[in-house]
């Protein structure tokens, strides 16, 4: 045994300790994805460069041989340990833990097998001797076509597990651009020189310097990998979440190039048309609907479909896709069902007009003939139809007021430009002509806001209307102030506060058979307040003070 340590050997010790080196400073990342299977790549590597450094200081020639077939598994699996390790680290699970890819593990234990039993039938080398090559034990052989193509199969394995990694890395923008080169870049060097050693090319051929090329292999995966926490944000993330995003969820998605033919479907999708996807890929998408066409322009529609023998609506939202340059390649299809949505529609509609004509149309002939009673009759029974005059006439104001709701709709209508005081002024002349009481406005005249002045009108009158209707001898104060980006709304009474049951139904927002409202005044403020985007809030300590903040300036699209 040559104890010189010969710089060769000590490239590759120096290759070794540096990949062990690798592994400590991996080894909180161990648990993410790919990271154990990058784990066992530098474990073969380190365990190839010490055997193989070893391997340069033994004249022995059955020693050496041992050796040597050690550095040959080493070349085997780091290819499938490498590629196992991009396609976990780019999120391809499915694809590792696919039936097929395990078979793929055959082609390096068939490659072990050759390599342990070649003594006995000489296929992958043969002629084996031991020479002396710059002051180390080299090795002479000639290399046969199925060892040959066993070192091509591993090669291959590591440029396509790199080309994974580099693809899906340089995907991230700038955030990863050069430690994806230092990833791109760091198998070059030791790959080169096994296609070089078993070329038989090179200035010491029986020397394989592929251990002391693992030294910048091993710095450009500590710049990558450690000093740029590439374990930290991994594409895995961001391939979970893009499959998540269309094929986990439960909206149909469809992706269609410019031609209207059908690219992808998810599970939603191919449930939605009663259709597997491989047999609708190339199809036109509008042969999948009933009757209904999509024109794809980037715009909305509504289609609808029928499957076993249930017709369901469907709301259609397109976006464009393109690639990097630009170039628009097609479209990304989201169908919105909208079938029940259509439905309660209907019968709300419905209802509604039932309730504006029929019960409108009703209460008022009842509320007719209690006044006329009230008027002819005397002592009790005229205090009876009083009492059913003043129920009916609550009723019809609350018909009014659904009827207000409805018509206000919601609330799309553009934004413009309103003189707050002018249009308070409005809303307090009515409600003192229909209700009496003293109404203060203390607003500025050049406060102006840009809102959907309908909306706004509905709550300022319910707000002072609720003052005066439940405060007997009100002294209401209606009140504005700039706060900021804000404008803040205040109307205030002197009277017992609105009942603490009440405001707590509209803090839930619903209403219960037990718990419930007197009317739809204050559901008519709650709403338009959300709608217009502002903030409500009740203070009932001294009387009551209604406060809303409303965005001052609101764009159509955010009315929208």
């Amino acid at each position: 045994m040559n104890l010189d340590l010969p710089w060769l050997a000590l490239g590759s010790f120096a290759s070794g300790l540096g990949s062990l080196y690798l592994l400590a400073q991996l080894r909180a990342h161990w648990d993410k994805p790919g990271a154990r299977w990058f784990v066992a790549t530098i474990v073969t590597q380190t365990v190839w460069c010490f055997a193989y450094g070893a391997a340069l200081l033994v004249f022995d020639p059955t020693v050496r041989l041992a050796l040597e077939m050690v550095t040959w598994l080493g070349i085997i699996w780091i290819g499938f340990c490498f590629l196992s390790f991009a396609l976990g680290y780019t999120g391809r699970t499915n694809v590792l833990e696919s039936w097929w890819y395990r078979a793929v593990a055959v082609v390096p234990l068939a490659g072990t097998a050759l390599v342990v039993t070649n003594p006995l039938h000489t296929a992958v080398w043969q002629g084996f001797r031991v020479v002396p090559a710059a002051g180390s034990a080299g090795a002479e052989y000639a290399v046969l076509p199925a060892g040959l193509l066993t070192i091509i199969v591993a090669m291959l394995f590591v440029s396509f597990g790199t080309l994974l990694v580099f693809d899906t890395v340089v995907s991230y923008g700038p955030l990863y651009r050069r430690e994806a080169l230092a990833v791109g870049l760091s198998p070059i060097p030791p790959g080169a020189a096994v296609l070089l050693w078993a070329g038989g090319v090179g200035p010491v051929p029986a020397v394989n310097l592929t251990t002391l090329l693992f030294l910048p292999h091993v710095a450009l995966d500590l710049y990558a990998f450690v000093r740029s926490d590439m374990f930290e944000f991994h594409p895995a993330t961001r391939r979970a979440g893009e499959r998540a995003a269309i094929h986990d969820i439960a909206t149909p998605v469809a992706i269609v190039d410019k031609q209207g033919r059908v690219v992808n479907l998810n599970p939603a999708a191919e449930e939605m048309f009663a259709v597997d996807k491989h047999e609708a890929l190339t199809e036109p998408m509008n042969g999948f609907l009933a009757g209904d066409t999509i024109e794809t322009d980037g715009g909305g529609s509504r289609v609808s479909t029928e499957t076993g023998g249930r017709r369901r609506e469907y709301k259609v939202r397109q976006t464009a896709l393109r690639d990097e340059s630009g170039t628009q390649l097609g479209y990304t299809i989201v169908f919105q069902d909208i079938t029940d949505e259509i439905r309660r529609e209907r019968r709300l509609e419905v209802l509604n007009r039932f309730l504006r004509h029929n019960v409108r149309n009703e209460s008022v002939v009842i509320q007719a003939r209690a006044e006329l009673l009230a008027s002819e009759l005397d002592g009790e029974q005229a205090d009876h139809a009083a009492t059913i005059e003043r129920s009916v006439t609550r009723l019809v104001e609350s018909g009014e007021k659904a009827r207000t709701l409805a018509e206000a709709g919601t609330g799309d209508a553009a934004p413009e430009p309103v003189v707050l005081a002018d249009l308070a002024a409005e809303v307090v002349a009515a409600a003192r002509e229909e209700h009496g009481g003293e109404v203060a406005v203390e607003i500025p005249d050049d406060l102006r806001l840009t809102t959907q002045s309908a909306l706004l009108e509905i709550l300022l009158a319910n707000l002072v209307e609720n003052a005066l209707q439940h405060v007997p001898d009100a002294a209401v104060t209606v009140s504005a102030a700039v706060d900021g980006d804000d404008v803040v709304l205040t109307v205030s009474d002197n009277g017992p506060g609105v009942p603490e049951h009440e405001l707590g139904v509209l803090e839930r927002g619903r209403e219960t058979d037990l718990n419930h409202g007197s009317g739809i005044g204050l559901w008519l403020v709650r709403w338009t307040a959300t709608t217009l985007e502002g903030d409500l809030d009740f203070d009932t300590s001294d009387g009551t003070t209604a406060t809303v903040r409303l965005p001052r300036e609101r764009t159509a699209a955010e009315a929208a």
